[in-house]
């Protein structure tokens, strides 16, 4: 302890003094003076000061007194450089900052795992081909994985949709889960409050659901009154038996399931279907037990259960030809394959950011131990090892770069909060929990720790070169050593070339969405806005009853000030809806054998996607009819089933043939005519070739949809119709339920997520450090020439003009950017080929990139460069002098 050591140092002090005293009274008593007593005494026993040392060094306590002793010097000398510190600080923070928060959201999408008991060992059992590997099969082989694979503590199903439930008379849209009852049991999750679902629920005597711990927070206030609360849904009462922990939030990352409930609500229809895929199978293996084979355990299991329900072989081949395990430990992977790409891309760029900013640290760094030479030189004077002075910089440095750390982590916590803002936004949100924990701590405090020891280094090294004959010979003045020089003009270059590559980027990226945004995607999304409406009410299963509350719900809306025109339709442009179902020209087969055209179902029949809509649905959403017609008012006394598809689907099925006046057959059984052909229009990527469609009529469709979106057409803002359409749709029944609502623009940023997020981050970063790199240029050229002035007053003297002087600087400063544009127009050439799937209509040597980051960087360099060889060509020879 501190004052052990410092009371033990006295106790040794008081001994020496006890022993000289004793020395001295023998010394008298021998007839010496009181003065030359103690003298003898004092020479008698040697150095005292170097006693004490070698006692306090045996105490092993001078390490840390020394480096106590370095960051209070550190600590001052940061006060007293306020301007330095700050400018240090603040870059660093900006680089560090945004690293910290682009891992968190690498962190949050592709590495945390789930909140639940030994991740590691659990697997989502999934049927896999040659083209794909897809969900788990039908419920019965699922059941039959529980009752005979021995390998496995147990196997669970897990289906996330959305549910409209009714609790304490008023209408909830909830993100739900339908789970098997041993779902809980099977992640080892347990309760918050209250119990999970088991077994025994599975058999709905009572219904049981279970919601989570945010559902319960903001629904009912934390109260625990909430547990035996109960809801309808479908025509039975649920009773809440439980809460889940606050960390859970099911088996999807960026998907909140609020509301969990037995797998069995689905019915025996679909339980029993041999051909209905719809849940994934999470198993957890035994302990001792290696995936490969609890994979070659059930992979007989489902070939077996394949052979009894036969498909075609192409499917069988390219969709059902095995089982394979996949590790469900960060949940499913959808997220991870979306965002993957884009977020490495990312983190490559704030590494290149933070490169930028050390370059501009060195250089301050480098500068300032310039200045400091006289003072390491006197120091080593006057005694000090190099070993000391190099831990004293070093503790100076890595305070600097402590701060900078510190204060990164508060930026990163913004940043991360606009970054969860981001993806919060839209239609269909994803709802990331970005939250510090032991991984972001210690990838923030790694990346510190490598910068001071990487990016510190040259300071250090300067201080160790320091030569006290001739600092002492120089008198007040200090040099800049050439190396320095150099070494400042290598990290401008450095620079230049890192922030090249980043504009580049940053231009290949914007150009991409901009592209994206501008093609023609076989619909126009302005002044369109979009309602999901869902009839809750009993009455409305019935399907003249619902066809009714359509037609009304149409009516009204129609009728309202600045409506253009109104439809009704199961999906919407960009919303991701996919309903497949087969389809069959009787006598024909199918055309074209484009992978890109086919869609297959489990079955091995071939499909089409299909999209129930009302009239008024082409003209509402500006989709071009080709050939034929569309939907009229005229269809709904005609009892012949009528079909419109779009310009796939004629390539696909119809080759050589017109369409229009066929009849085909949707679903096995049910006969359509054909009436029309529409342009083509991009509905689940805007990347993505428009696939085979199919479009029925609402009050002729083989199927009843539960959500049906509102799409209403203005000449003003879509916006402020949003509020009077939803009004409207309440005022007709209380049984309708609004889920969500926006606008078609709105849904197609969604849809550009992963593009709007790249663009913005790598423009926003490559301003970033754009700034970083003119500042550094600045900053190293006011140094060179403060450094020159005597050099220049000498020039100035002898005859060279000021536009001269000027101009050398600028040129010399001109060469390095040069140097540093064509470095890194090479690099951005080759790391641009890495990232060529994320672009879209543009190359990764698009020359409209490349010329306009170039003349941006040239543009900046020189307007840095600007003042400092303004200042050089107008130095006062006589003053520049006189200052020696």
């Amino acid at each position: 302890m501190f004052w052990r050591r410092r009371r033990q140092a006295g106790d040794f002090r008081e001994e020496i003094s006890s022993h000289l005293q004793l020395e001295a009274d023998e010394n008298r008593s021998g007839g010496m003076a009181e003065g030359e007593a103690r003298s003898s005494a004092r020479k008698a026993f040697g150095n005292v000061t170097a006693a004490e040392e070698r006692f306090y060094e045996k105490g092993r306590a001078a390490w840390l007194d020394h480096l106590l002793q370095d960051v209070r010097y550190g600590l001052r000398a940061m006060w007293k450089s306020p301007g330095f510190t700050a400018a240090l600080v603040v870059t660093l923070a900006l680089g560090m900052g945004a690293n910290t928060a682009i891992f968190t959201l690498i962190d949050a999408v592709l590495l945390r795992p789930l909140p639940v008991s030994d991740p590691s060992s659990l697997y989502f059992l999934s049927n896999a081909g040659a083209r794909d590997v897809g969900g788990s099969p039908p419920y019965p082989c699922f059941e039959r994985f529980r009752s005979l694979a021995k390998s496995f503590a147990g196997i669970a199903a897990y289906a996330p949709n959305d549910h409209t439930i009714r609790l304490e008379g008023t209408i909830d849209q909830v993100d739900s889960a339908s789970v098997s009852g041993n779902y809980y049991e099977v992640l080892g999750v347990a309760p918050f409050a209250g119990r999970l679902l088991n077994g025994a629920d599975d058999a709905l005597t009572p219904p049981a659901a279970v919601i989570s711990y945010e559902y319960w927070q903001h629904r009912f206030g934390g109260a625990p009154e909430a547990i035996g609360k109960t809801f309808t849904l479908d025509d039975r009462i649920w009773t809440i038996v439980g809460i889940t922990p606050p960390e859970f939030n099911g088996l999807t990352p960026g998907r909140h399931d609020d509301l969990t409930l037995p797998i069995t609500l689905a019915g025996p229809k679909v339980l029993q279907s041999t051909s209905t895929w719809f849940f994934q199978a999470v198993g957890r293996l035994r302990a001792g037990v290696a995936p490969e084979q609890a994979r070659a355990e059930i992979d007989p299991i489902f070939q077996a259960f394949m052979n009894e329900f036969p498909v075609a072989a192409d499917a069988r081949r390219d969709y059902f030809h095995h089982m394979e395990l996949t590790p469900a430990g960060r949940g499913s992977a959808y997220l991870r394959k979306r965002f993957s790409r884009p977020l490495v891309a990312l983190m490559t760029v704030v590494a290149l950011v933070l490169l930028i900013g050390c370059a501009n640290i060195t250089n301050l760094l480098l500068a300032r131990a310039v200045k400091r030479e006289k003072e390491f030189a006197v120091r080593m004077a006057m005694g000090a090892g190099r070993g000391r002075l190099f831990r004293q910089v070093l503790v100076e440095t890595g305070l600097l770069f402590g701060a900078g750390a510190l204060a990164g982590i508060l930026f990163a916590r913004w940043a991360a909060s606009a970054l969860a803002a981001f993806f919060s936004t839209g239609l269909q949100p994803i709802l990331l929990d970005l939250h510090g924990d032991w991984r972001i701590t210690g990838f923030t405090a790694g990346l510190s720790l490598l910068a001071t020891l990487i990016f510190g280094a040259a300071p250090v090294v300067r201080a160790m070169r320091a030569d006290p004959h001739r600092a002492m010979k120089e008198g007040g003045r200090t040099t800049a050593g050439r190396g320095s020089i150099d070494l400042g003009r290598v990290l401008i270059a450095f620079q230049v070339a890192l922030s090249m590559i980043l504009l580049i980027a940053a231009g290949l990226f914007l150009r991409t969405l901009d592209n994206l945004y501008r093609m023609s995607a076989g619909f126009h999304a302005g002044q369109v806005a979009l309602v999901v409406v869902h009839p809750t009410d009993p009455r409305y299963n019935d399907p003249t009853a619902r066809v009714a509350l359509w037609d009304r719900l149409l009516a009204t809306v129609a009728a309202a000030p600045g409506v253009s025109s109104v439809s009704l339709s199961r999906s919407t442009p960009l919303d991701g809806g996919n309903r497949v179902i087969r389809f069959e020209v009787p006598g024909i087969g199918p055309q074209s054998q484009s992978d890109g055209q086919r869609m297959m179902l489990p079955s091995g029949a071939e499909g089409i996607r299909m999209n129930i809509v009302s009239e008024g649905y082409f003209s509402t959403f500006g989709v071009p009819v080709l050939k034929g017609r569309g939907f009229t008012a005229a269809d709904r006394a005609d009892p012949a089933a009528s079909l419109v598809i779009n310009e796939s689907a004629r390539r696909h099925f119809f080759v050589g043939r017109d369409p229009v006046g066929m009849t085909v057959r949707l679903g096995g059984n049910s006969e359509y005519q054909v009436i029309g052909v529409v342009e083509d229009g991009r509905q689940s990527d805007l990347r993505k070739e428009p696939v085979p469609s199919a479009f029925i009529p609402l009050r002729q469709t083989i199927d009843q949809a539960a959500f049906m979106t509102l799409g209403v057409r203005t000449p003003g803002d879509p916006q402020r119709m949003i509020a009077d359409v939803e009004r409207l749709a309440r005022g007709l029944s209380s049984g309708i339920q609004i889920v969500r609502s926006g606008t078609l623009e709105r849904q197609i940023d969604d849809s550009l997520l992963q593009e709007r997020l790249i663009s913005t981050l790598a423009a926003a970063f490559g301003a970033l450090a754009l700034l970083l790199s003119s500042v550094g240029l600045y900053g190293v050229l006011t140094f060179s020439v403060g450094r020159r002035t005597s050099e220049i007053g000498i020039r100035i003297a002898l005859g060279a003009l000021p536009r001269e002087v000027a101009w050398s600087i600028l040129r010399q400063t001109l060469g390095i950017v040069a140097i540093g544009l064509g470095v890194g127009l090479g690099a951005s050439i080759l790391l641009a080929r890495l990232v060529e799937k994320l672009l879209y209509g543009v190359t990764p040597t698009d020359a409209v990139a490349q010329i306009g980051s170039a003349a941006l960087l040239l543009a900046v360099a020189c307007t840095a460069s600007y003042f400092p060889a303004r200042r050089a060509g107008g130095t006062d020879p006589v003053a520049a002098l006189r200052s020696e």
